[in-house]
């Protein structure tokens, strides 16, 4: 062997290394080992806190998902950002001197919860959903980020009346994220009768400069505009917004078609909305509900929450988000 070959060949595999030991460091810092050329690098993230998940799609802070808070006594998601960082719900706690503080322990931004089953308030924190374990872990994989909680429904006397399985699926869908939230609701040895209220299912507050009362705008699926106009009416959807020079901000709640009963909305000036399939009485002065759940039976609820930020111009995709929650 040559002089000139063996120095070819040691330099080319001293090359040859480095560029291994380069390519090693790009793959790890997108999530990806070495020598797994065909994996796809996972833009979604969980870092856990106590009591909380922060959940990330590169790097940027998407929302906060609270699942133990002293204040709030049921889990609850806050913090919605849009994919450029604007916020989409009320700040929690409210800032002082940037929110209004009304309803600072029941307003975190996006909820499910239940004025009146048995008589018990677990709207205004009287009575708790109380987690209890993660069925399936939170997991973030290249579709995005799912995991299921068992919550325990604990009335104001601290005894157990029933439990919530409740499962939550966030996904990106155009310049939004879409949250798809399910609750199995189950009675324990006892019946269940979910009573007759406006402060009863899938809660949204949005962020303060997106209210009726600073610009913004409240649409449902049958054209109907103002809180005033589409409060205690059902609707497919409705979408809450602003538009801010060219582009609009908005969240948009969809009840599942395949509920029980259509919900009607509750929605308020002051930056509320709520999709409610419990209020018969409250909203159409008619006869009250009384959703009877019979001991060790169940009932299912599911909803679509997706938060924006487009173009003025550009259509909601709301095929899309009734997609998502078909899955």
């Amino acid at each position: 062997m040559s002089h000139f070959y063996s120095t070819f060949c040691i330099n080319a595999r001293h090359v040859f290394g480095l560029a291994l030991c380069i390519l090693g460091s790009i793959m790890q810092g997108l999530g990806q080992a070495p020598g797994t050329s065909n994996s796809i690098p996972i833009a979604w993230s969980i870092q856990e806190q106590p009591g909380r998940l922060i959940l990330k799609e590169r790097d940027q802070q998407i929302a906060i998902f609270h699942y133990q808070n002293d204040q709030c006594l049921r889990p609850f998601f806050s913090h919605a950002r849009t994919v450029t960082g604007l916020a989409a719900t009320r700040n929690f706690p409210p800032v002082s001197g940037v929110d209004p503080d009304d309803h600072a322990n029941m307003h975190g931004g996006i909820w499910l919860a239940f004025g009146d089953i048995n008589g018990e308030d677990f709207w205004r924190n009287k009575g708790r959903i109380e987690h209890k374990r993660f069925s399936k872990p939170p997991t973030a994989s290249a579709n995005g980020i799912a995991f299921t909680s068992d919550d325990a429904l604990i009335d104001s006397k601290g005894t157990p009346i029933g439990t919530i399985e409740q499962s939550y699926n966030l996904s990106r869908i155009d310049l939004g994220y879409c949250l798809v939230w399910n609750a199995i609701i189950k009675a324990g040895s006892k019946p269940l009768i979910l009573g007759d209220q406006e402060e009863m299912g899938l809660g949204v507050r949005v962020a303060t400069n997106m209210t009726e009362k600073n610009g913004g705008q409240i649409l449902s699926s049958d054209g109907k505009t103002t809180a005033k106009a589409t409060w205690g009416k059902t609707a497919a959807w409705v979408d809450y917004s602003k538009t801010f020079d060219t582009n609009r901000v908005g969240v948009v709640l969809m009840p599942d078609p395949a509920n029980f009963k259509p919900s009607w909305f509750h929605n308020r000036d002051y930056g509320l909305m709520v999709a409610n399939s419990f209020g018969n009485k409250s909203f159409t002065q008619g006869e009250p509900s009384a959703i009877v759940i019979e001991a060790n039976g169940t009932l299912q609820l599911k909803y679509a929450v997706y938060w924006y930020e487009s173009s003025a111009n550009e259509p909601r995709p709301i095929e899309r988000i009734a997609n998502a929650m078909a899955r």
